[in-house]
């Protein structure tokens, strides 16, 4: 959208792309989060002799020279460190704060984690930005022609799409899941690595549930469109991409409470109390036995996801951009 400037994009290289006009991809190998990532990406921003350097998650080079941007999309590691191991809490909140310190300007991509980050970090009020997340355009597109049938998904179905990780919130819904008479499939799609051992177990002995890897977008979208319900149980959100996609597609959305949840998805979603699975099974048991609330969901759900297919946060971001250099 920006052709009077030049951009680097630094990438692990098998994410490499060929350079168009105005964008050169440039492979960075260091692992994410290494001392050696801090060094090489300094260096390769002082030979390109790079005036803004944006980071699109909470780290800065130690040593870079020029300005720089960074994004904090959430707080999980301090506000829930008992999922972490202590380190990692505490190497977190070290890298971050420097970050805030070091940068010119730091993104939030809610009110939600703006709250949180000022809470944490207070010197940050002067130069924090709310720029929403944006959805592409892809999650528009026509649906593609799959057969779901053929992959052991039934026609009625309830779907959850994300991580696995302990804040996710995947016990309440398995166990509020476990509470429906006669219910309609369980479907998950992620990779099951994070899940905790014993709730691993627990959902392969249920046949009712089906766990998916990881899936692309198409397969995704078809998904989304066809689920009778898509339910997000998580315990802690920056934003939430998962919700918005299953809107976009028309899938009515059933969320927790969680901060973010309602700031994102407004009033174009059902809620439940988070980490509570009996207020999860009964607002299941609402939903799935009634067709029309499940289609005023849908109907504005897309209306609400639309708002953040739009181009007004690339727009922002590019002002930002003018303005610091």
């Amino acid at each position: 959208q920006d052709s009077t400037r030049h951009y680097y994009l630094y990438c692990n290289s098998q994410d490499a792309a060929p350079a168009n006009g105005h964008l050169t991809w440039i492979p960075e190998e260091s692992s994410k989060y290494s001392i050696r990532e801090h060094f090489s990406l300094a260096k390769k921003a002082a030979k390109q002799k790079i005036d803004l350097f944006h980071s699109p998650h909470y780290t800065l080079p130690l040593r870079l020279k020029c300005k720089s941007i960074v994004t904090v999309h959430d707080l999980i590691h301090i506000k829930f460190p008992q999922y972490f191991p202590g380190w990692k809490v505490k190497a977190a909140e070290f890298v971050m704060g420097k970050a805030i310190d070091k940068a010119d300007v730091v993104i939030t991509v809610s009110k939600t984690t703006r709250n949180d980050l000022l809470n944490r970090f207070p010197q940050a009020k002067e130069k924090t930005e709310l720029l929403y997340n944006r959805l592409s355009e892809d999650w528009l597109q026509r649906l593609p022609d799959i057969n779901l049938r053929d992959v052991g998904i039934e026609k009625d179905f309830l779907l959850y799409v994300g991580n696995f990780k302990a804040h996710k919130g995947i016990d309440t819904l398995v166990k509020a899941y476990g509470r429906l008479q006669s219910p309609p499939q369980l479907v998950l799609v992620g990779n099951p690595g994070a899940m905790d051992a014993k709730l691993l177990e627990t959902v392969f002995s249920n046949n009712h549930i089906r766990m998916l890897g990881f899936a692309d977008t198409n397969f995704l979208r078809r998904l989304y469109f066809e689920a009778m319900i898509f339910v997000f149980p998580s315990l802690y959100e920056g934003f939430g991409y998962p919700p918005l996609e299953a809107m976009c597609c028309g899938a009515p959305v059933l969320s927790s409470d969680a901060p973010a949840m309602k700031e994102i998805l407004g009033q174009a979603a059902e809620f439940f109390r988070r980490g509570d699975a009996d207020a999860l099974t009964e607002k299941l048991k609402e939903l799935i036995h009634d067709a029309s609330a499940r289609k005023e969901l849908s109907d504005k759900g897309r209306v609400q996801a639309s708002k953040f297919v739009s181009k007004e946060s690339t727009e922002k971001l590019l002002e930002i951009y003018k303005r610091l250099i």
